[in-house]
């Protein structure tokens, strides 16, 4: 068993931060612990090994749920080797929508089965979407008496105030360097390790205040033997500082969307865990907009000045770890998110990568080159066009004739949208909007984003000379069969195929059109 799990804290006094352990200890003597609680802190700081020890006292069959977990009546067994029927533990990040959390409604009318409480620990709860919290809100207003909600979360400023108001809250901060070596002791006496002087302390100072990655670490380290030297850790960690995010934001702040998706792909070859390596893109990104509105100390990224900036990057890598856990294609929303970023101007709106504005010298932002063929309209000329063109009515075959030279214009601007485009037609043009039938899910929802939409609406209107709204409706693609003798067997490819597995095919189709690549 790897030592993160085989040394997780098991008891109050094993937690290491101070006042969370304190906390704790004086809400389970109190005997009055609420129906709802919220744990909130960063990564790997012990938030749902203090909510799975919080179980256990409160069904605790020796103390009486009055005081710290026996670790030894049937129950305290039960919730530490994983079997205990009335502890339940849900990931928001996979079971984030009104259905899950109806059925858990449904569910927690039951009764517990053996113990006097059935909990319920929910992770990163703010995973959760407007109406799976909309209907969670109704279950903490009025929970069984038996139900005691324990809502784990890395981002308590996500969660509506409804929500928030409801739960009595527990704050975990970052591990100090002291306190990840304590919980690292506790794994070198277990495991009877002989650790060279200063290895403790480097791992602490390089793992961010998590005890989590802190474990890790060492565990990693004690794969060669128990001797643990201070030379091992030095290699390991910086082998580890390779994984970090810092050259991928050198490729972010110069646009250069090959070097960037080049970068995700040699850490997933690397083995990383991609939620992880997110969480630090974030985390790093987090600082920096502390930093820029002066509540941290001084903490910058290369090329990245403004704050708007910042909160681009933070949106669309947030936006990147949610679809991480649903996407058939691991690296597919990081890779997106590069690719929606390096399009971007500096100043906001849709802009070019280095190389596309190596091959246009003479392109600028005030009159970008669409091709080498068509020029978009500056923006007087573009402004006398459409006033003109509002004043007559605009037929849905202007739109047709002139829908080639939108994908010729959305093309240069992003490459991925003139991918997904080529697969759809436009069908109808109803008042200011313009149909367009797509046929595969997983374009109709990308094409509906707003970085995708405002894209083709901005050139549409540039090309056409009014302005236009997009809107996707999901057709079926009819593809005519080929007459073949009856003897002849079918082709292979899609022929008995399953719903899922086609259209896991048709995403990697997607996918090796956006970015030129062969999927597989």
């Amino acid at each position: 068993m790897v030592f993160y799990l085989k040394y997780r804290p098991q008891k109050l006094a094993d937690l290491d931060l101070v006042e969370v352990r304190e906390s704790l200890d004086e809400l389970v003597k109190s005997g009055k612990v609420p129906h709802a609680l919220l744990f909130a802190g960063p990564r790997g700081t012990g938030k749902t090994s203090a909510a799975r020890i919080l179980a256990k006292a409160v069904n605790c069959l020796t103390n009486k749920g009055k005081g710290e977990p026996c670790n030894r009546c049937s129950i305290c067994q039960a919730i530490t080797d994983g079997s205990a029927l009335d502890l339940i533990e849900i990931d928001a990040a996979s079971n984030r929508g009104i259905d899950d959390v109806r059925s858990l409604r449904e569910k927690i009318k039951l009764s517990p089965a053996v113990a006097k409480f059935k909990v319920y620990i929910i992770d990163e709860v703010h995973m959760l979407t407007a109406e799976a919290f909309n209907a969670l809100l109704k279950t903490l207003e009025e929970p069984p008496e038996h139900a005691i909600f324990i809502l784990c979360t890395t981002a308590p400023e996500k969660l509506p105030e409804t929500i928030l108001s409801r739960c009595s809250q527990f704050n975990f901060r970052k591990a100090r360097v002291g306190e990840v070596v304590s919980s690292l002791k506790r794994v070198v006496r277990g495991e009877k390790l002989k650790v060279e002087k200063g290895v403790l302390e480097t791992i602490a100072k390089s793992v961010d205040g998590s005890f989590r990655d802190g474990i890790k670490i060492l565990d990693q380290l004690a794969l060669s033997g128990k001797k643990v030297s201070l030379g091992q850790a030095q290699k390991i960690l910086g082998q580890i500082e390779t994984l970090s995010p810092a050259k991928l934001f050198t490729f972010l702040s110069s646009r250069d969307t090959a070097g960037a998706i080049k970068e995700i792909g040699r850490i997933m070859e690397a083995g990383a865990d991609l939620a992880d390596y997110t969480q630090k893109i974030l985390d790093q990104l987090r600082l920096a907009l502390l930093a820029k509105i002066g509540v941290e100390n001084n903490h910058k990224i290369e090329g990245v000045e403004s704050l708007e900036e910042l909160k681009e990057l933070i949106r669309l890598f947030s936006e990147a770890s949610e679809k991480l856990a649903r996407t058939p294609i691991p690296q597919l929303p990081l890779e997106l998110a590069v690719v929606e970023w390096s399009f971007k101007s500096p100043q906001g709106g849709v802009g070019k990568t280095k190389k596309a504005t190596k091959n246009n010298p003479a392109s600028s932002s005030a009159n970008p080159q669409v091709n080498p063929r068509t020029t978009v309209p500056s923006r007087t000329t573009s402004t006398s066009r459409t006033t003109a063109a509002s004043k007559s009515k605009l037929s849905f075959d202007q739109v047709k004739n002139h829908w080639p030279e939108v994908l010729a214009g959305v093309k240069p601007l992003n490459h991925s949208v003139e991918a997904l485009l080529r697969a759809t037609r436009p069908v109808q043009l109803d008042g200011t909007f313009l149909v367009i039938e797509v046929f595969y899910r997983f374009h109709k929802e990308q094409l509906e984003m707003e970085k995708c939409r405002r894209i083709v609406e901005e050139v549409a209107e540039k090309v056409i000379g009014a302005p236009v709204k997009l809107k996707c409706i999901l057709g079926e693609k009819k593809a005519p069969q080929p007459a073949r003798p009856v003897n002849q067997p079918a082709s292979p490819g899609k022929q008995g195929l399953g719903e899922k597995e086609s259209e896991e095919q048709d995403v990697i189709k997607a996918a090796e059109e956006i970015f030129g690549t062969d999927a597989n």
